[in-house]
């Protein structure tokens, strides 16, 4: 075991016999498992090998990568379990003592991957020959080349996930195994790193590469065609694997749960809040399996697993929960669940307002993200997800106190880990949360609205108190996902009748976050800035309930008078009829399951409604009615109407042209001028927090706040002077 990892190494061999015992004396005492795989030898490599105290499988079938596959076999279950492996050649030319470099990082979950560098690191004279000098540049050129992932070295000494190996689904049988992980692991947009190992001549015995002319021309051929093969065909790899949801959870004793609520309700009556809310959070996570058919596991403290599934009546695996702390017990868990997965999500159920759609948006968060965190008022998190297991993030932690989430997102900076964070909510621990909870129940018995109108914003104060009162109905909901306004822009909007709820700025994460907690199968996304026209529920609900309708819009016009505003506004019409694209200004509106199929907005700080009209016009028709939503000119206005045509129009083909949305956000912000106060509306919103797509990142971007509480159902929002801002950008760790 290496910090709570168990790991395994792979040694192919043949005609070893000489080498092996020492090369076996050289590993580190703490690998759990030794995996000679005698590959068809004529020599006593399988006697020594076990007499070095390995377990040998025999591969009669000549080829490295056979014998590679024949050893990871050997460690599935029944047989085996490991979560690192490590790879190592068994004629004597490696170091097993550097080991602990390449497990380090992966056990600490910096990195899925990590390959040791013999360009890198000493090599004694004569141990690579020249033709394998060269094969071993040119490889890494063409990855670098091909997919932009800077390798220096093929070296077999090498250790990986296992998790993320089956997800590369390998199956080169010959000397192109190495390059196809390498190029693998870099479509999968796995993290990898590269670290300095030593490499001397082969103990014993010929090589069976360098060792012949033909060898090496077999060698060299072989990798440039899996090369090829892996560029043209896009052989399939398994990105999003299994999907994997833990639940912490505690039965309900009295005098055991929810303690800190005794004073005021007593014993039971603190246990009978406590049952309540596990009952809600197990119907949560129950949608959310139907929805995503995600793998979900309970942990039970208090009692035994089957009563606990008893009790609750539910049908899901369960186990007590590990001896430890809570970080000792929740990095257990994660251990567990990306055996098996390739991302996991773990919650707790003091958090009411959690709900199928954030845990929704966790997961696609997960894609590029390396750790997910749920921000809770109180300072902590409600719900954390990672790709793979992190020790470093709960190691020494002062849980239950307001610096939790802090530290944990300096921790996930320090070790280089993308970090996205999610809506803040809020938990339910202390007497004063109280009402939440009971507003909360009181809402699962109304009816879901018609429709959810979700309204992003950054320092709206002017026009969201207005705009929000001429949406409230009987038949909608009002969410403002703020991105971290200063000024009273959470404040009007909730008197106003919003619920409102912080989000890590950039316009596409705060629409995400406002869908996430939509309580309609009918979603609209409204600029703060647009006027919705009258009958506008009735528009929605005919348009969308028209065959083959995957997205409508309304159509576009400006508040202003004057011929240059109205060629604007027929310019606009006739992209919409010609070629389909309304952008967000025209209040975008699809289905909850559209836009779940879709995967929601794209995390980008520019183009996130072209990118997901476009999209949405592979799953059907797009509609533009001719009723028009009314929009501000004043941006048109301030920056001009030509001058802005032709900025949108650049951002349109520099977009189409793969230029990084990051920097079109940047050159599009100062090609405008100053509009005053900020606003989403008028200019893009800064880039988000989580990497960009070209691996920038943005540091001083605010993200989040532990210190600003959802308004779930109306009523008063917090002082945004109050408000202290996390930043979570992170540098991009892939090389």
């Amino acid at each position: 075991m290496r910090n709570g990892a168990s790991v395994a190494v792979i040694i192919p061999a043949l005609n070893e016999e000489a080498a092996i015992p020492g090369v076996i004396a050289r590993i580190p005492t703490w690998v759990d498992r030794i995996i000679v795989v005698d590959n068809g030898s004529t020599d006593a490599t399988t006697r020594a090998a076990i007499d070095a105290g390995a377990r040998v499988v025999h591969e009669p079938r000549r080829g490295y990568g056979r014998a590679c596959l024949a050893g990871i076999r050997e460690l599935e279950p029944p047989n085996a379990n490991a979560d690192i492996i490590v790879f190592l050649d068994g004629d004597g030319s490696d170091f097993p003592e550097q080991m602990p470099d390449l497990v380090e990082p992966i056990a600490n979950g910096v990195a899925d991957m990590v390959i040791g560098s013999r360009t890198r690191g000493i090599m004694s004279v004569g141990a690579m020959t020249p033709p394998q000098r060269i094969g071993n540049a040119l490889a890494p050129w063409l990855i670098g080349l091909l997919w932009g992932a800077r390798f220096s070295d093929l070296g077999p000494f090498r250790a990986i996930r296992a998790s993320s190996l089956r997800a590369l689904r390998m199956d080169d049988t010959t000397f192109g195994w190495t390059v196809q992980m390498q190029i693998r692991v870099a479509r999968a947009r796995l993290t990898f790193l590269e670290v300095p190992v030593d490499y001397g001549r082969r103990k014993a015995g010929r090589s069976k590469i360098s060792g012949t002319a033909l060898g090496v021309i077999r060698a060299g051929a072989k990798i440039l065609s899996s090369t090829a093969r892996e560029f043209i065909l896009r052989p399939t790899i398994d990105t999003n694997a299994r999907e994997a949801l833990g639940i912490m959870a505690k039965h309900p004793v009295p005098g055991l749960a929810k303690t800190r609520l005794i004073p005021a309700l007593g014993a039971d009556g603190a246990a009978e809040i406590h049952d309540s809310m596990v009952r809600h959070t197990l119907r949560q996570v129950l949608a959310a399996r139907r929805e995503r058919g995600l793998h979900a596991h309970v942990w039970v403290s208090g009692a035994e697993p089957a009563h606990f599934k008893r009790h609750f009546g539910v049908d899901l695996d369960a186990s007590p929960q590990p001896a430890g702390d809570l970080g000792a017990r929740m990095q257990q868990a994660f251990s567990s669940l990306l055996r098996s997965a390739s991302s996991a999500v773990l919650i707790g159920t003091d958090c009411p307002e959690l709900s199928p759609g954030v845990l929704r948006l966790a997961f696609e968060q997960l894609r590029s993200a390396d750790v997910v965190l749920g921000p809770a008022v109180d300072g902590g998190y409600y719900l954390i997800g990672m790709r793979r297991p992190t020790p470093a993030l709960f190691a020494d932690m002062p849980w239950s106190t307001s610096d939790v989430l802090r530290i944990t997102v300096d921790r996930a900076r320090a070790l280089g880990l993308r970090t996205a964070l999610l809506p803040t909510l809020s938990d339910v621990d202390e007497p004063s949360d109280l009402p939440l909870w009971e507003r909360i129940r009181g809402a699962a018995h109304v009816p879901a609205p018609g429709l959810s109108i979700i309204i992003p914003t950054l320092n709206e104060s002017q026009r969201i108190g207005e705009l929000v009162s001429s949406l409230t109905g009987s038949d909608v909901e009002v969410i403002v996902a703020d991105g971290g306004s200063t000024d009273q822009t959470r404040e009007l909007a909730a008197a106003s009748g919003a619920r409102v709820v912080l989000s890590q700025r950039g316009r596409g994460s705060q629409l995400n976050a406002g869908a996430a907690l939509a309580r309609s199968e009918n979603l609209l996304f409204l600029h703060a800035d647009t006027r919705l026209p009258a009958r506008f529920v009735d528009h929605v609900r005919e348009t969308l309930g028209a065959d083959g309708v995957a997205l409508g819009a309304f159509g576009f016009a400006l508040d202003r008078p004057g011929l240059r505003f109205r060629a604007l506004e027929l310019a606009v019409a006739l992209r919409c009829r010609w070629l389909g694209l309304p952008f967000g200004d025209q209040a975008l509106f699809l289905t909850r399951q559209t836009f779940t199929a879709l995967g929601g907005f794209a995390d980008m700080p520019l183009m996130e409604d072209f990118e997901l009209v476009r999209r949405a016009r592979a799953m059907g028709r797009i509609r533009t009615l001719s009723v028009p939503a009314v929009t501000s000119a004043r941006r048109w206005s301030n920056t001009g109407v030509l001058k802005m045509a032709l900025i949108n129009a650049a951002c349109i083909a520099g977009y189409a042209l793969n230029v990084p949305p990051a920097r079109l956000a940047a050159w599009r912000n100062r090609a405008t001028r100053p509009l005053g106060p900020a606003s989403t509306h008028a200019v893009s919103s800064p880039a988000p927090a989580a990497s960009t797509s070209d691996g920038a990142s943005s540091p001083d971007t605010p993200a989040g706040s532990s210190d600003v509480q959802i308004v779930p159902l109306g009523g008063s929002a917090p002082s945004a002077s109050t408000t202290p801002v996390i930043a979570s950008g992170e540098p991009d760790v892939r090389k």
